[in-house]
């Protein structure tokens, strides 16, 4: 082999060898969810039940601190257009999303209330009264034992929303909607803390 090959093949492999670690450290640095568990169920009258469980390597005391922040996470939504917070207080908001999602295609604005139990380390949202569509997510954090990263347990009900919508929407459309919308909150949470919680 001549000294040509060999000093190009060893630049080739130092070359390599920087680019791995770089991405490796790159991949560390990312807070992303880690989806570990799901169960689901229909009652007679279209009301799903949805359980889902996940992990966000970021601390529990962050990511509770987004999860009671959704209007300031919600920037990180290519769907949502605007936020208006409408009321705010230390146990909740009443938050006013613009935009078009898979439950809101005709873009109407939606409101949210959200209730936080920082005790229980917990955060409900739920659709206000005049909401088209009827739902209600709880989600619940506890933090892994060497405080690096948060459990999330999340459990949501939601009333069949095919009259608001207009069209049929099976149960495997919901679930799969319930479950995208679950994993993308986590994805915006962990850009928000990346980000520097802005």
């Amino acid at each position: 082999m001549s000294s040509r090959l060999a000093c190009s093949l060893t630049i080739l492999m130092l070359g390599l060898t920087l680019l791995t670690f770089l991405g490796t450290r790159a991949y560390a640095d990312t807070i992303e969810p880690n989806f570990e568990n799901q169960k689901s169920s229909l009652d007679k009258d279209g009301t799903l039940h949805l359980e889902l469980a996940a992990s966000l390597n970021a601390p529990a005391a962050k990511v509770y601190a987004a999860l009671t922040n959704p209007d300031k996470v919600s920037k990180y939504s290519a769907e949502i257009t605007s936020v208006k917070v409408l009321s705010n207080s230390a146990t909740g908001k009443v938050v006013e999303f613009h935009g078009a999602t898979e439950l809101n295609p005709n873009k109407k604005p939606f409101v949210i209330q959200f209730t936080f139990d920082p005790g229980k380390q917990a955060i409900t949202a739920q659709s206000t009264a005049k909401a088209p569509i009827k739902f209600r997510a709880d989600y619940v954090l506890s933090s892994s034992k060497d405080g690096k990263s948060t459990e999330i347990r999340y459990v949501s009900v939601s009333a069949d929303p095919s009259k608001a919508l207009g069209v049929d929407a099976p149960e495997f459309m919901r679930r799969g909607a319930g479950i995208e919308t679950f994993m993308r909150t986590l994805t915006n949470i962990g850009k928000y803390i990346q980000n520097g919680e802005k």
